[in-house]
């Protein structure tokens, strides 16, 4: 059975990716562990009273939130979820990072997917600063990001966006091929350049990755910089109607390394299409 982790702030936006990631799961038994933590606020909480009241504020924060995840889990109920699907609801003070880590070793999860702002909804926050925060310390998972503005569409096309720096295989890439088999999507390998600048190094790359696709529906796209990366992925979202895009994530280097600039910081802002953000292997 998949297992997916859906961190929660019982925010809006964290409702609408558990919605949006039960409907792209549909035809799956997925068992979904919907995940809230509690930690800044027993943080700041425990920070004004004595240690000797700090089991006090554990336990009320515990009952209180466990309420509002017996709602959450109501209001699923009402919105005629999938019957092949288990839910779960575990609240914790400890932070997301380190329950989500310990529960994709421990555990077995395949996918963690949240929104990409949280309660606050301030507009000048492209990407919910723990969304950021567990993506960048998120251990041998994809991270599905989804915007808060989001209607679920069969994803007929998905974009991989690469520089042809490193090879990754995709076919390979458990999260992306059982979504391209199920729905016969088109993967789009998209590359923010020319084919004429390609290195030695990139085009080697590029005839890899044209041989690991060569069993699926696939289509090789150069676009022409404008602005900046993050800008022309978006443009290239809308023009070919794009309805999930994927990055890879380097953990040392950020994505900085991959594109020179944070792009899927800035492509997570997207208003209508979620990024499904891939760990590069660790290498020694």
């Amino acid at each position: 059975m998949k297992k997916i982790i859906v961190p929660t702030d019982f925010s809006e936006n964290a409702y609408a990716a558990l919605l949006y990631t039960c409907k792209l799961y549909a035809y799956e038994e997925v068992q979904f562990t919907i995940l809230h933590s509690f930690e800044a606020e027993m943080s700041q909480l425990t920070s004004r009273v004595d240690v000797g009241r700090s089991d006090a504020v554990l336990q009320k924060l515990t009952k209180s939130t466990t309420k509002e995840g017996e709602r959450l889990l109501e209001k699923l109920k009402a919105d005629k979820i999938p019957t092949n699907h288990h839910y779960r609801f575990i609240t914790t003070p400890y932070t997301l990072s380190r329950e989500i880590n310990s529960m994709i070793e421990n555990e077995g999860a395949s996918l963690v997917a949240m929104g990409s702002k949280g309660r606050t909804g301030l507009e000048e926050v492209l990407m919910g600063s723990t969304t950021e925060y567990i993506t960048q310390t998120i251990q041998g998972c994809p991270l599905l990001i989804v915007p808060n503005d989001v209607n679920f569409v069969i994803p007929r096309f998905i974009a991989f966006a690469t520089d042809y720096n490193d090879f990754m295989p995709i076919s390979r890439i458990k999260a992306l091929t059982r979504l391209v088999r199920h729905f016969g999507s088109e993967i789009i390998l998209v590359h923010v350049g020319d084919e004429a600048d390609l290195s030695k190094k990139q085009l080697e790359n590029y005839e890899n990755y044209r041989n690991d696709l060569s069993e699926y529906d696939s289509q090789f796209v150069f676009v022409k910089k404008d602005k900046s990366v993050s800008n022309t992925l978006h443009k290239l979202i809308d023009e070919k109607n794009i309805d999930l895009i994927s990055l890879i994530f380097h953990k040392h280097a950020f994505i900085k390394k991959l594109f020179r600039e944070p792009v899927v910081t800035r492509v997570g802002q997207h208003r209508n299409v979620p990024t499904l953000v891939i760990p590069a292997p660790v290498t020694s």
